[in-house]
Formats: C-alpha cells, structure tokens, sequence
C-alpha cells in the first residue's frame, strides 16, 4: 500500500504542480546537500498524424540526512489527426525522508478544443504519503468545465484514502451541472467508505430543472457488512443536536396526552417531569442493583456485524442468526412478564426520537421505563399517524443487553445496551426478522424549561 500511494502522488504529476515543504524537502537545502541532474524533452509525434511540441524537466535533492527530493515539470502542445488542439502543463515532486516517510505530490492541467468550438479544460490534483509503520494517505481533486454551441457543463470532485494497521478509510465527493436546450440539470454525491471492523457507505443525490419543473434528489445510508457502520460520539452528538433543535412533541406523555390515550401504558402518579427525566447511569444502576462499571452497546464500534458473525471488541462472538434470535428472546420474555404497578416500581428512562442515517426530523418517539427486574414497558408514539401502542422488553440481567418490541409485533426487535440509554445519544440495532439488521440512532429529548410544550401538530 506504500508503493501504491506514493504512485498515486508521484504519477499524478503528469497531470498536475506543486511544492512540498516536507522533512526530506527541508532536508536537502544548504548543508551539504547534494543536487541531481535535470533533463529537458523537445517534439512529440502522435500514433495516427497528429504533432505537437514539449518540454519537460526534472531534478533531485539530497540532504544530509538521507532524505531525498525530485521535482519535475511538463508542458506543451498537440494537435490530433482530427484537428482537436490538446495543452497541457503539470509539475509534480516525490520524496523520501530521512526517517522513511515517502511522499508525492503534484497539480496540473489538460485544455482541449476540438474543430466544432467545444472546449473542456480540467484542472486536478493528487498527494500522498507512507509511513515505514504501515499508514498511508492518499488524496486527489479536480474540476472540470466545458462549453459549445449546444451549451455548457462543470464538474468537481474531491477523493482520499487513509490506511492503518487497523483498516482502511476512503472518502469523496462530486458535484455537476449541465444546461442545454432542454433545461438545466445539477447533481452531487457525497460517499465514504471504511474496511475492517468499520464498514459505512453514504451518497447524496441532486436535482433536475427543465421546461417541466424540477425534480429533487434522495439521501440515503448505506450499512456496510454485516449492518452495522462506525458513528463516532461527535457524529452521534450533531445528529441529536440537529435532531433536538426541530423536535416538535414536547406534548407527548403529558397529563393532557395521556387523557387523548386512554390505552397508553402509563405509571400512576408519575408526573409529566418525572417521565421526561433523563437519569444518570448511576441512578439506573443503583436501582437496578446493576454493577457501577455501564456496559455499552455501541453498534459499528464494540459490536460489529460482519457477515454471518457479530465481533465483540473485535473478536467473533455470536453467529449473526444467534444474536437476533437473543435479542427477539429478550423482547419475548419481557412482554411475557408481569409489570409492577407502583409509582416507586419503575426507574423512567426518558423520551428518545428514532432516526435514521442523517436524518435530522423524527416523527418516532419512545417513551420508556425499566423495572428492578429488568422489565422494560413504555410507549411507543407515531407522530404521522397520531397512534401510541405499549412497548414491551427486558433487561438481560447478565451482560446488560435491552430489547423490546412494540405492540402485539414480534418484529422489528430494538436492541441496544440498558446503559446506553443513559446516553443524550446512542446506536441503537433494528432486527426486521428478514435480511440484515439496520443500525439507527436514538437521541434523548428533554422538555424545554418550563415545563409542557405544544405538540406542534
């Protein structure tokens, strides 16, 4: 992976230009550095008639610590058989440092202008770096534009990759428009990718504007394998922040809401503060009589999917089929069991809204509340439909696992850590009973100061 990013930086100087001011660039100035030969080129001739006129230069460095530097340069000129007039120019530079880091870099462009009057000129860059440790970076760009009697286009795009010992990261985005006769038509995409225990995907689509109107893009997620994808907590905090500041239910699970829901399930005597509270694993533990040390469940992270096996800290722990079947057990058992009546028999957990990939609006709302024994009972309200159905799950009093599902539904199962619901923010697993699992997110709301809030519909 070393050899192939640095040819990624140093072969992209065919391209492209640049300078680098890196340890082995700094290495081989003064001091007794020492300075390679240069070389020039002249004409060139194409395989089909076509001709036209370069040059080209390069050098090398070396310091006095055993880092070295070339620097090359290209430009010229060629008309093909056809009469397409084709420019060019780039520069690129390549490195080693004393240390046995090895680098490239380098920017440029290509202009093409055919007979007809279309013209397209892109412009790009490209870099990268190895370490002797087995990291690697490599990262590219470039915009594109075009005109001609039938109109015009543009595009830009912007790429990179990041290996370490534990897996690779890659990432990129692009974005366009073309207007002709017919109307205009822009587009983006945005994608990224992780391997090894961490696998994600995402894009973002665009819009179409003709004579007829406009027509809008999607957004989506894309799990990688196994179901799962690495949300890191400041990933997981931006979401519960823009999740939060449009939330339009602070009506829910109120006195008023409850008269309206005469089914709910509801604690007696538990004011709307106290459902809405949002305690401390402290205070769930010592409740619970639960261990003072929490257990998360955090999914694409401590727990992976892979295949057919789920990784627990990174070592294989359940076949995937085996780890649903747990969680739907756990749901089952908690829905079998009787629930305690009293104000003081249950610990509430909060409301959570449920989102998923990068949404930012959420019309799914749990309430929710653990028993001593680890009964999970709650609520479950759809804010599109305005129904409210009871949530019913347990606690696997062993490794701290919580699963419930809503209704009289076996499937969807959620399945997440009881700690994890201490969180403002948490990754939450969703078994359909088909397929692979979904991963989303649930976020904690809290009332506004000042207690009841219209509900917003």
């Amino acid at each position: 992976m070393r050899r192939k990013l640095f040819v990624v930086g140093a072969a992209a100087a065919v391209l492209l230009a640049a300078g680098h001011d890196s340890l082995a660039q700094r290495g081989g100035r003064g001091g007794g550095a020492r300075a390679g030969g240069a070389v020039r080129g002249g004409a060139v001739a194409g395989p089909y008639g076509g001709a036209g006129a370069g040059s080209r230069s390069a050098a090398t460095v070396v310091g006095p610590g055993g880092g070295s530097r070339t620097v090359g340069s290209g430009r010229g000129s060629y008309t093909t058989q056809r009469g397409s007039t084709i420019n060019y120019a780039g520069a690129g530079a390549r490195g080693t440092t004393a240390g046995g880091v090895n680098y490239g870099r380098g920017v440029g462009g290509v202009q093409v202008t055919t007979p007809g009057g279309q013209t397209a000129t892109r412009v790009g860059r490209a870099g990268g770096v190895a370490g002797p440790g087995g990291n690697a970076v490599g990262s590219r760009g470039g915009v594109t534009v075009g005109s001609g009697p039938g109109g015009s286009f543009s595009s830009a795009h912007r790429g990179g990759v990041a290996v370490g010992p534990h897996g690779a990261v890659a990432g990129g985005g692009r974005v366009g428009t073309a207007t002709g006769p017919g109307g205009t038509v822009s587009g983006a995409t945005r994608g990224a990718a992780a391997v090894g225990p961490y696998g994600a995907a995402a894009y973002r689509g665009g819009v179409a504007v003709g004579p007829a109107g406009a027509v809008g893009g999607r957004t989506a997620v894309a799990r990688g394998a196994g179901g799962t994808y690495y949300a890191s907590r400041t990933a997981l905090a931006t979401t519960g922040g823009a999740v939060r500041s449009g939330f339009r239910y602070y009506g829910t699970f109120t006195p008023g809401w409850y008269a309206r829901y005469p089914g709910a399930w509801a604690v007696a005597g538990w004011t709307a503060a106290r459902v809405w509270s949002a305690p401390a694993w402290g205070s769930v533990a010592t409740y619970c009589g639960y261990p003072a040390e929490p257990v998360y469940y955090d999914y694409g992270s401590n727990v992976v999917y892979q295949g057919d096996t789920v990784y627990m800290d990174g070592n294989p722990a359940y076949t995937a089929e085996a780890y649903t079947q747990q969680a739907a057990d756990l749901a089952a058992a908690g829905k079998a069991a009787s629930a305690p009546a009293g104000a003081d028999d249950w610990q509430p957990l909060g409301v959570f809204a449920l989102v998923q990939g990068e949404e930012t609006t959420s019309s799914n709302v749990f309430q929710l509340a653990v028993s001593k024994d680890g009964v999970i009972r709650g609520n479950y309200y759809n804010a599109l439909t305005d129904t409210t159905e009871t949530v019913y799950g347990s606690v696997n009093q062993q490794t701290k696992r919580a699963a419930w599902t809503v209704g009289d539904r076996k499937a969807p199962v959620f399945d997440t850590g009881i700690a994890n619901l201490t969180r403002d923010e948490t990754t939450v697993l969703v078994h359909s009973g088909t397929g692979e699992p979904r991963q989303l997110t649930l976020v904690r709301v809290k009332q506004p100061e000042g207690g009841e809030q219209p509900d917003g519909r």
